[in-house]
């Protein structure tokens, strides 16, 4: 795939990725748990891929087989994790609150890939991190003070960390297919979350009343339905095919774009209004962006 078309895909990703947010926590008010949101999420959308998967995956069984653990570590952590975390957190933040502590992640995916490979990011990435992050404290407005919690400050912090492992799982598993990677880590990650229902980790509750839209009543399967098809489906497998050429590093910043269209959204889905400080931070994310996309290959080694 050309690295031009990978990055327009990472977008995209990153832009269907950040309805989840706004319409989980519009489900989450309507009398929905985080684990049954997640439970739904993530059990619907494999249906979804079956054929495709099937088709991709064709003859290729020796690649799975091989690539199962890593597949294993995907499904549980950097899916079912992420999304579990993340609904908790939503559920006691605010969504851009939510969303700047688990980006984060960046800086993970950076500190792990340097000491993997023993070596020092060049100045241009480290730059571009401090930028993307400085971006990050404006975007969600945190600068001028938000209320907070401290389990959910807990979970966003738990979510950053598998976002992290999302990205470096997704990086070495580049040889499968997308759609066949998707759907075998979103079953991982559905039977995860299964578990935990079952065995009361997390209480299950779920509602069929009318949730609050944009301030208007809408049918609870509207939320969820598009939950299912842009935020899981088609987020995760357009992600998955951009990983493997980006690479994590460069994925996981592309991946910022999710904050600026999750503040939007979250303006239309839940009335919260973006402010001039926010722009400036999306400015400033971009710029960050730049800068990791133009590093070069040079680093230096770590004694």
């Amino acid at each position: 795939m050309p690295h031009g078309r990978a990055l327009v895909l990472s977008i995209a990703s990153a832009v269907g990725s950040s309805s989840s947010g706004p319409l989980a926590k519009a489900l989450l008010e309507g009398g929905w748990s985080p684990i049954a949101v997640a439970l739904v999420r993530l059990a619907v959308a494999p249906l979804v891929l079956v054929v495709p998967a099937v088709l991709a995956l064709r003859g290729r069984g020796a690649e799975v087989g091989s690539a199962r653990r890593g597949i294993v570590v995907l499904g549980i952590f950097g899916i079912s994790g992420c999304v579990v975390c993340y609904f908790n957190a939503i559920s006691r933040l605010p969504v851009g609150v939510a969303l700047m502590i688990q980006y984060a992640s960046p800086l993970l995916v950076l500190a792990w890939t340097a000491w993997r490979q023993r070596r020092v990011p060049p100045p241009v990435t480290l730059v571009g991190a401090a930028v993307a992050m400085a971006g990050l404290v404006l975007v969600v407005g945190l600068v001028g003070g938000s209320g907070t919690s401290i389990v959910g400050v807990l979970w966003a912090c738990g979510g950053a960390t598998c976002l992290a492992t999302y990205f470096a799982t997704s990086d070495a598993l580049a040889e499968l297919p997308p759609a066949g990677l998707a759907f075998l880590s979103l079953a991982v990650a559905a039977t995860t979350v299964a578990v935990l229902a079952a065995v009361g980790a997390m209480p299950l509750h779920w509602s069929t009343q009318s949730v609050d839209i944009g301030g208007h009543g809408t049918p609870w399967l509207v939320p969820l339905v598009l939950l299912v098809l842009v935020a899981t489906v088609f987020a995760y497998t357009t992600s998955m095919a951009s990983v493997g050429v980006l690479g994590a590093r460069l994925a996981s910043f592309v991946s910022l774009s999710e904050l600026i269209s999750a503040v939007l959204i979250a303006w239309l889905v839940l009335g919260e209004s973006p402010r001039p400080v926010q722009l400036l931070g999306g400015l400033l994310i971009a710029a960050g962006v730049v800068l990791v996309r133009v590093e070069k290959a040079a680093a230096v080694p770590v004694s």
